[in-house]
């Protein structure tokens, strides 16, 4: 349970809420759709024993608040609640061509002695007439402050259209000055000044253009020789199928034709990319893509096993194959040294037996 819903209502509660509905502002829209919402005057003659008892018990509850005793001691603790006055939405009432006679009241039946006492017992009934009439003049009030709203926004309306009018007239009337027209001698005289302006401006405008001639920048182009590669899309060429024939067939035929390849079918709309590369000077094709071949050179034998040799010595500079081969040329090689040198060793021994001989003589 929540704190609003637990606690008891105050004593004073809605007190003030009749006041404020009194002093509320109607809307046009009660007052002009459908005939408007008020309450017709004749209503308050009318009036009957059951509405003089509710008048009375409510205008104990419509009292004021300075006017109730505030009791905190009670010992029931029960505390009275107020009701609050609201008005309900009635259908207005169609006028009819001409006046019906009016109703009987309920009361008519009831004698007049009767009808003064519950008139003077209820002293609600005033109040309500009072604070009927209340309302209405504040609903008077309200209407005579929008008209004069909407009377004051007509006048602005009206004033603005009179200015924008005579604003309007005083630019119409504004006198422009009246030039004087030129004769034939000075309209001669004054294109033979343009005529020299615009020869001047021309020859400007043509040593601007030769400026920026200069200024500008073109772009070399390469004279000598070029490689170009070039890549481009084209449609892939039909493959070329092999087919095997058979002679005897082919001589009980009757065409006698024969087809020993046939193009394979491709998919229409197939692509594929084409590389090209153009050069310039024929010699440089032929540089690039020499067609003489160059001799390989010839295999080299062992000189012992007649084998091709894979291996050179480096010191006498002879191929071989094997191990064996190589001792062999080793040992060539050390004799052959050793004959030069005991060669050497007699030629000086032969020469020096001969200076010997010479002196000795």
């Amino acid at each position: 349970m929540s704190l609003v819903q637990s606690r008891e209502k105050r004593a004073n509660a809605g007190s003030k809420m009749h006041r404020l509905l009194a002093e509320e502002q109607e809307d046009e829209f009660y007052t002009t759709t459908y005939g408007g919402f008020q309450d017709e005057s004749g209503d308050d003659e009318y009036s009957s024993e059951e509405s003089d008892a509710d008048s009375s018990s409510d205008s104990d509850i419509d009292a004021p608040e300075d006017d109730e005793p505030i009791s905190g001691s009670d010992d029931e603790g029960t505390k009275r609640k107020r009701r609050v006055m609201t008005k309900s939405y009635k259908e207005p009432a169609i006028k009819p061509a001409s006046k019906p006679a009016l109703k009987k009241s309920p009361t008519s039946h009831i004698p007049r002695e009767k009808k003064e006492k519950s008139t003077t017992g209820t002293p609600s009934v005033k109040k309500r007439k009072h604070s009927s009439k209340d309302d209405s003049s504040v609903r008077k009030s309200s209407r005579r402050s929008t008209i004069q709203r909407v009377n004051e926004f007509e006048i602005r309306i009206k004033e603005r259209e009179t200015k924008a009018q005579i604003s309007k007239q005083q630019k119409t009337k504004r006198k422009v000055p009246e030039m004087r027209r030129l004769t034939q001698e000075e309209l001669l005289v004054e294109a033979k000044i343009t005529e020299k302006k615009n020869l001047h401006s021309l020859y400007l405008f043509q040593q601007l253009q030769e400026e920026k001639k200069k200024t500008k920048v073109f772009k070399k182009a390469f004279m000598g020789p070029f490689i170009r590669f070039h890549s481009t899309s084209m449609p892939v060429e039909p493959k070329i199928q092999e087919v095997d024939v058979n002679v005897e067939k082919v001589e009980q035929s009757q065409s006698g034709s024969t087809h020993p390849a046939t193009r394979g079918k491709t998919k229409s709309g197939e692509k594929c990319c084409r590389n090209f590369i153009m050069y310039s000077e024929p010699q440089m094709f032929k540089d690039s893509f020499p067609r003489g071949r160059k001799r390989a050179p010839p295999k080299q034998l062992c000189p012992i096993t007649r084998y091709p040799a894979r291996y050179v010595d480096p010191v006498t500079g002879i191929a071989f194959a094997t191990k064996q081969a190589f001792k062999i040329i080793r040992e060539t090689y050390a004799s052959e040294i050793e004959a030069a040198m005991s060669g050497e060793t007699k030629h000086r021994k032969s020469k020096g037996s001969t200076s010997s001989k010479e002196e000795g003589s």
